[in-house]
């Protein structure tokens, strides 16, 4: 089992709820998105949906939002937690295309603990206005992040100091 498998176990089996492993999921893929060495040249910042400042009400299925250095556009994130077994399905993704299928967005990113997708989000997403990027488990696990410098506690600590 890798760094980062076992920290997704813990995730699943030792947070408190749903809600609370989402929740550190979501913080786990911020730090990713801003340490891997391809999304990090790609994006300059990256927000939770709480704390981007164009944040206007509830998040709608939109956990993340991150700005493209070369062009400073708005990505729209989804960060989907489910066993790596199971496929997406559109019903899972369909809430946060749909939200982030608007100004000021020009792109969307799933990022999943799975590599499985539908073929009905394949057919959805081609047809879609906005393109919709995917990285899923074996693009995190081949990542240039040392997953190794987090403990399950880690991203939990972050996000309370901050407060």
């Amino acid at each position: 089992m890798t760094a980062l498998e076992g920290l997704l176990d813990d995730y699943t089996f030792r947070s408190v709820s749903d809600t609370d492993r989402d929740k550190k999921f979501e913080e786990l893929m911020k730090t990713f998105l801003r340490t891997d060495e391809e999304w990090a040249a790609t994006f300059d910042a990256v927000w939770s949906w709480d704390e981007w400042p164009g944040r206007q009400g509830p998040a709608h299925e939109i956990d993340l939002v991150a700005r493209e250095r070369a062009t400073a556009n708005l990505v729209a994130v989804r960060c989907a937690f489910y066993d790596p077994s199971r496929p997406l399905s559109k019903p899972d993704i369909a809430p946060f295309l749909s939200a982030s299928n608007r100004p000021p967005f020009t792109a969307r990113l799933v990022v999943a603990t799975t590599d499985a997708w539908d073929a009905d989000i394949d057919d959805a997403i081609q047809h879609e206005e906005k393109p919709v990027r995917r990285v899923g488990l074996t693009r995190m696990l081949g990542s240039s992040v040392d997953w190794t410098q987090f403990g399950s506690r880690t991203v939990a600590v972050a996000r309370r100091a901050r407060s």
